[in-house]
């Protein structure tokens, strides 16, 4: 499980928090792990949390489909055919889509 830090005000309740929560002087307000809901959300807040880890589902170990990596692929394609790109701009363009490519291969 790789854990992800996010801002507290960015979240909803029923996300699952899997470390413990300290106050920004270092004493322990929730112990891991921890179901958020609205009233501790509250809570840390007004504690001065800013943040929490939380689990990033999105790097667990799964294989993207050929079709969902080419989809991809094409949205990116869409995107950056958006950028009208000379000279060194389209250097970058090339770059940019060969790193997601190289990405996507690799997590196979």
């Amino acid at each position: 499980m790789k854990q992800t830090l996010v801002r507290l005000l960015s979240l909803s309740p029923g996300l699952l928090i899997v470390a413990d929560v300290v106050d920004p002087l270092g004493r322990l307000l929730v112990r891991a792990p921890v179901t958020l809901d609205e009233h501790l959300k509250n809570l840390l807040l007004a504690r001065g949390v800013q943040e929490v880890f939380i689990e990033d589902r999105r790097t667990l170990d799964r294989v993207e489909s050929d079709e969902a990596i080419r989809g991809e692929l094409l949205s990116l394609d869409k995107r950056l055919s958006r950028f009208q790109a000379e000279g060194p701009e389209l250097g970058l363009k090339t770059t940019i889509r060969e790193v997601v490519e190289r990405f996507y291969l690799e997590k196979r």
